[in-house]
């Protein structure tokens, strides 16, 4: 399990139990956000955003993933860095959510309850992933050539593979794991407490939050420009398109999340194209969009 920090020692950030403090937290926080420098990341931490998504079961609120998209929609007409910020921290979540054991979420939701930010190493193409090797009781990482792309966040979730090549992702604190260049990738060691066995849908169910969160974003930008432009008939359409299959996504991510049906694999590949099209073509670009 991940175990606290005393070099993270902070005032605990407000808890949001209804989906009527999202909104206000969002509603405290869009002076800030709107300040002379947009490309700070202001006070997301404390705000109590970055719990939001944690399960009732472990003793997070019951919000619906349209009040996330509307959090990360806001954000991103306010403060781009931030949105992308809390964009990565929740998918990061996404895969906790279907992977590792109790033990190990309750230790992480722990941390995102105390205000620490979580970040999912996004996949390069064409590079595999690291594989960890047991070096004694704990395990390195090798990264097979692979090149770490290192965040501003707490704590970076990078997937690699395991001794069988099962997939499995490392847990890795930014505080105090050092990733200077000169340094080989295979000094990076992880105790076997930080390695979350991917379950059999994460991967998907993280690429559908991801495509779902994406879309949100650009709706926060297209509708904030909107409303400070000349009324374009053909933009509205578009932004209400997007709006539409925002809100179909949140419903079926809040049955995924609630209800633990069998994942229909074909049916998200067409709601992460379906996003992600939409997305797009509200942003302008009409070129068709690419599966990830």
């Amino acid at each position: 399990m991940v175990v606290a920090t005393a070099d993270r020692l902070r005032p605990v950030p407000v808890a949001l139990t209804r989906e009527a403090d999202v909104l206000a937290a969002l509603d405290c926080l869009g002076p800030s956000a709107t300040g002379h420098n947009k490309d700070q990341i202001f006070g997301l931490p404390m705000s109590g955003l970055l719990a939001i998504s944690i399960p009732a079961s472990f003793g997070g609120a019951d919000i619906s993933n349209l009040i996330v998209a509307e959090a990360v929609s806001r954000l991103a007409a306010w403060n781009a860095k931030a949105a992308e910020q809390l964009l990565r921290h929740l998918v990061a979540l996404e895969l906790v959510r279907t992977s590792g054991s109790a033990e190990q979420r309750k230790a992480i939701y722990g941390r995102v309850v105390l205000g620490d930010v979580f970040d999912l190493s996004a996949r390069r193409v064409g590079v595999s992933p690291p594989r960890l090797v047991q070096s004694g009781l704990v395990f390195a990482l090798d990264n097979g050539g692979a090149d770490f792309e290192i965040s501003a966040s707490d704590w970076q979730i990078l997937r690699a593979s395991g001794a069988g090549s099962e997939p499995v992702a490392a847990i890795l604190d930014i505080k105090r794991t050092s990733f200077r260049r000169e340094n080989s990738p295979s000094e990076v060691t992880v105790h076997p407490d930080y390695i979350l066995s991917l379950g059999e849908n994460a991967d998907c169910l993280a690429r559908l939050m991801t495509a779902f969160l994406m879309a949100a974003a650009t709706r926060g930008r297209v509708g904030a420009k909107a409303q400070t432009s000349v009324a374009d008939p053909s933009a509205a359409i578009e932004l209400e398109l997007l709006d539409a299959m925002i809100q179909k996504a949140a419903s079926l991510i809040d049955g995924i999340q609630v209800d633990d049906p069998p994942i229909d694999l074909a049916q998200i590949d067409r709601f992460c194209l379906a996003l992600d099209t939409a997305r797009l073509r509200c942003a302008g670009d009409h070129s068709p969009a690419i599966r990830s």
